[in-house]
């Protein structure tokens, strides 16, 4: 045997070290085919995680333990396996890496979901109380994070969720450390799947721990710790899913503490941007609560700020600007817009006032994001709200008009007879915006005019030799994906047009014609399709 684990201690640490790939496969190959074809691969890693002095063989050893005790665990004697758990209770005390400490924790899960069932690891729970009530902080952080570890792939501590409740009461208050603390969180996260909708005093329980979860996730904020407010983030996000009602007496604390995180500019954006998802989903899941509480107005007026805030060039980009828009747009297609639309319209109104073209441009994409949810509440009002994206037509900033191209392209999809009624007042400012040098303009000003189009029919043929003047020229020196916009606002000019298209059919079809040879990239692909 001590042979056996020689060997295979030696074929670890050439799969980690060698710089020969042929190495590297050869050894691979012999794990699989070889060490760990038999059931002494258990007891054999286990030894390697305990003894072996290099932390990256503990933990690759830890983690392919993990998969063969789901393999040969039953098939091993039974006291072959007591010498095992107890090598793996022994060792994930002592371990000082996290890395193969949090590996180890697995390995111990995976066996507690066979052993705890049949009650056949009585030690396991008390050594994990044990180790959450020791006076030594990395102990508790191993009781708690294998008690995660455990809820993560079984019911196993299903009977025990009343004393782990109590237990994670004193552990989620750890006064030395924030692994124990956020390790609680996760845990409790895991633990909420298993909780029923009869059992009211665990609910209860849990309900109590939500605002120390809040607290753990500020302090992770505070402290710049954005792995462990991931975690936590997750958590929370999960929750939100579930059928018990571990978060209805705390929804209004919620809303207005995700809402503080998203708009708190000390917090690194991706933070802040996970902070307004939960405030997304919340909408969508607690909505007759939000409603209930009122907490509609406050959420838009605390929204606007952040919405109004600069945006990254990359477009694909996530900012707290943009989950802002996203926020208030879910307001607006899940709750009624009579609640939602004549606060944001205050905000529209006022912003638009402002000497900040940043506040210009929010206003004109609430508008457009909230259009979709509040098309017939908005229809009495449609004259002067186009008044007002007329004015951001026009307005002396880029990014405003850019804004305000959005918001009329959102009015044309819904009310497109009502767009098509104003087309003397409209084109001409679409057209002007088709003519500027910055390219997100013209894209946008051409989306604009595709919406349009679609709705004008015959009223079409006074602007069409104008129209198609400016489009053919944009499809000749456009780029990227505004290319694909101008194919289609021709699609659009041709239907409304009918045969009066007929004199500009050659020169459109000889363009079609080269632009579908062009396969370089995936902006090509979008044109050609």
């Amino acid at each position: 045997m001590d042979q056996y684990v020689a060997s295979l201690q030696q074929t670890l640490q050439q799969v980690l070290f060698s710089n020969d790939n042929n190495q590297i496969k050869e050894a691979t190959k012999a794990l699989s085919t070889q060490y760990f074809a038999e059931a002494n691969s258990v007891p054999a890693l286990a030894h390697i995680v305990e003894s072996s002095p290099q932390k990256e063989v503990r933990q690759l050893a830890a983690v392919e333990l993990r998969k063969q005790v789901g393999i040969w665990w039953p098939k091993l004697e039974e006291d072959v396996r007591k010498v095992v758990k107890e090598k793996l209770l022994g060792m994930i005390v002592k371990e000082q890496d996290s890395l193969p400490r949090h590996s180890t924790a697995r390995v111990i899960a995976t066996i507690g979901r066979i052993e705890i069932p049949s009650s056949s690891w009585p030690e396991l729970i008390n050594f994990l109380f044990q180790c959450c009530s020791s006076t030594t902080p990395g102990h508790r952080e191993v009781g708690v994070y294998v008690i995660y570890a455990i809820f993560e792939v079984t019911d196993a501590f299903a009977d025990n969720l009343r004393q782990l409740l109590e237990l994670f009461s004193r552990t989620i208050v750890d006064p030395e450390s924030q692994v124990v603390r956020t390790t609680t969180v996760q845990a409790l996260g895991k633990m909420a799947d298993f909780i029923d909708d009869e059992q009211k005093d665990e609910i209860t329980m849990f309900t109590e721990l939500v605002p120390h979860m809040v607290h753990v996730l500020k302090q992770c904020l505070d402290n710049n710790d954005e792995e462990s407010a991931a975690k936590c983030f997750d958590v929370f996000d999960t929750l939100l899913l579930l059928e018990i009602p571990v978060l209805s007496k705390h929804v209004q604390s919620l809303i207005e503490f995700f809402l503080s995180v998203g708009a708190n500019n000390s917090y690194a954006p991706i933070m802040r941007v996970q902070g307004l998802s939960f405030l997304m989903w919340a909408i969508v899941y607690k909505k007759t609560k939000i409603q209930r509480l009122k907490l509609v107005a406050p959420m838009i007026q605390a929204l606007m700020p952040i919405a109004a805030e600069e945006e990254p060039e990359d477009m694909d980009e996530d900012s707290p600007a943009r989950l802002a828009f996203k926020v208030i747009n879910t307001l607006g297609t899940n709750l009624p817009p009579q609640q939602v639309f004549p606060i944001a319209s205050e905000g529209i109104l006022a912003y638009m006032q402002s000497v900040d073209p940043l506040h210009r441009k929010a206003a004109m994409v609430t508008l457009a994001v909230l259009v979709e949810g509040s098309v017939d509440f908005i229809r009495p009002k449609f004259n002067d709200l186009l008044m007002i994206v007329c004015t951001g037509l026009q307005d002396p900033h880029p990014m405003v008009r850019r804004a305000s191209c959005l918001a009329l392209s959102s009015l044309a999809e819904e009310f497109d007879q009502e767009i098509a009624e104003n087309h003397a007042t409209l084109l001409p400012l679409v057209f002007n915006l088709m003519n500027e040098p910055t390219p997100e303009i013209t894209k946008q000003a051409c989306n604009a005019l595709d919406a349009i189009l679609e709705g004008l029919g015959d009223s079409i043929l006074h602007y069409l030799p104008e129209l198609m003047q400016k489009l053919l020229h944009m499809l000749d020196s456009a780029q990227g994906e505004t290319r694909a916009i101008v194919v289609a606002a021709i699609g659009s000019a041709a239907h409304a047009s009918g045969s009066e298209f007929t004199p500009y059919f050659t020169e459109v079809i000889k363009r079609l014609q080269h632009l579908m040879t062009l396969r370089s990239n995936e902006d090509e692909l979008m044109l050609r399709a």
